[in-house]
């Protein structure tokens, strides 16, 4: 009787673990693909301001300082949609790969963006990012 009890408790111990065991994998998993896509975002933007658009900006320095300026609060927002045309469709396989992984949603192309936020100096590195998902993940409160 008491070898029984011991296997049923065992039993029931085990069980315990492998459920939440699989129920950490799919919210890391999933947690890791989201953050796998905003960095990828992040990069994308990055590379889209730092070697497009700031040097599109104004022919001097105080052109670019005044421009630059006016968005330091609203940013500057550039879409997957957008991306997918840089540089010849440079980030086109990149741009297909964003999914959430848990439910399979793809994301929308004009929601999804990368905000770039110009600061002072104005410099081509003086500025913050922040990645805009809308392929399912659950909003992140600010």
């Amino acid at each position: 009787m008491k070898k029984m009890r011991k296997r049923t408790i065992f039993i029931i111990v085990a069980v315990i673990i492998i459920a939440l065991a699989v129920g950490a994998y799919f919210i890391f998993s999933n947690r890791s693909n989201e953050s796998k896509l905003e960095s990828s975002l992040t990069d994308m933007g990055r590379d889209f301001y730092e070697n497009f658009y700031y040097k599109q900006v104004g022919k001097s320095s105080e052109e670019r300082t005044d421009l630059l300026s006016k968005f330091t609060t609203i940013g500057i927002k550039i879409d997957l949609e957008n991306l997918g045309r840089y540089d010849n469709g440079k980030y086109s396989k990149d741009i297909k790969e964003f999914v959430n992984n848990k439910t399979n949603k793809k994301c929308n192309k004009t929601n999804t963006k990368v905000v770039i936020y110009p600061k002072s100096p104005y410099g081509k590195t003086d500025y913050t990012v922040e990645a805009q998902l809308d392929c399912g993940f659950k909003n992140k409160k600010k």
